[in-house]
């Protein structure tokens, strides 16, 4: 996942950037596909993933771009955990549970904020409405016996046999997410040199969140209510393709995608189950 320390040239930066500006039109026609297509909670987790996902993406170009490899390293991290939580939904069939925990984590939240007396008058006026709203619902899952629990990361990824995404990619992320003796030396290099005058960081973030985001869409097909066609994942297969060997393919292929849709439908439902 790690290589060593080599800058990279503008035109691989500029190839890098023209393959997240495909990657997010195809998410953007996968997502609209959900859209129509989409039956009940797990289709919804499964799509808004994708779409953080893709955020996140780019934002890790960003941050690269602008020298800051520790940022992209720590949203990396962010990047691979919900690849990890999104497989543990779809191996559990959790779904119910998550979006009952996201609830309460949320309402737990706003309740301590609108309980401290240093907040008091501060709050925004509609958050106590918003609490009043959901707290018939709040009890009512509150007095469940047990609370669905975060996935251990290490574990997911050995169940997936990608121990070294575990290793390289979120091991290594988190000595970026906790302060470290070293932090900052390549930022007051930058702060002290003349615009310019800095390399950009070595290109492996941004190659290794470019294939999490490809993972991270193949799962949510995976485990979502639809069939999809074949060339949804030759896509992701030669984005994959082009972060080895330079190969630009899938641009050929989301042209096809883009030329022939929305005629050409790029999933279709498969037969409601009445699950969530």
């Amino acid at each position: 996942m790690m290589t060593e320390s080599n800058a990279p040239s503008p035109e691989e930066s500029e190839l890098l950037h023209q393959a997240i500006e495909t990657f997010r039109v195809y998410s953007g026609v996968v997502l609209l596909s959900f859209a129509k297509h989409g039956q009940g909670l797990r289709d919804t987790v499964a799509r808004n993933f994708i779409a953080r996902g893709m955020s996140c993406t780019q934002s890790i170009y960003a941050v690269w771009k602008a020298g800051s490899e520790q940022d992209a390293w720590i949203l990396h991290r962010s990047l691979l955990d919900r690849l990890l939580h999104l497989h543990h939904l779809g191996e559990t069939d959790g779904f119910s549970d998550f979006e009952e925990h996201s609830f309460l984590s949320m309402y737990e939240a706003r309740h301590q904020l609108l309980s401290d007396p240093d907040m008091r008058g501060k709050a925004p006026p509609g958050l106590k409405e918003l609490q009043k709203k959901d707290r018939p619902r709040y009890e009512s899952i509150s007095q469940k016996q047990s609370r669905w629990r975060r996935p251990k990361a290490d574990e997911v990824a050995k169940r997936m046999n990608l121990g070294f995404l575990y290793r390289y990619g979120y091991d290594y992320a988190s000595t970026h997410v906790h302060p470290m003796a070293g932090d900052g030396e390549a930022d007051f290099t930058a702060l002290i040199s003349p615009p310019g005058a800095v390399e950009l960081p070595d290109a492996t973030v941004v190659r290794n969140s470019i294939l999490l985001q490809s993972m991270l869409v193949q799962e949510a097909l995976n485990v979502s209510r639809m069939r999809w066609r074949a060339i949804a994942y030759d896509f992701l297969d030669q984005v994959r393709v082009f972060l080895g060997t330079g190969d630009p393919q899938f641009h050929v292929t989301f042209y096809k995608i883009g030329r022939a849709w929305p005629e050409f439908e790029l999933c279709e439902p498969l037969a409601s189950s009445g699950g969530p």
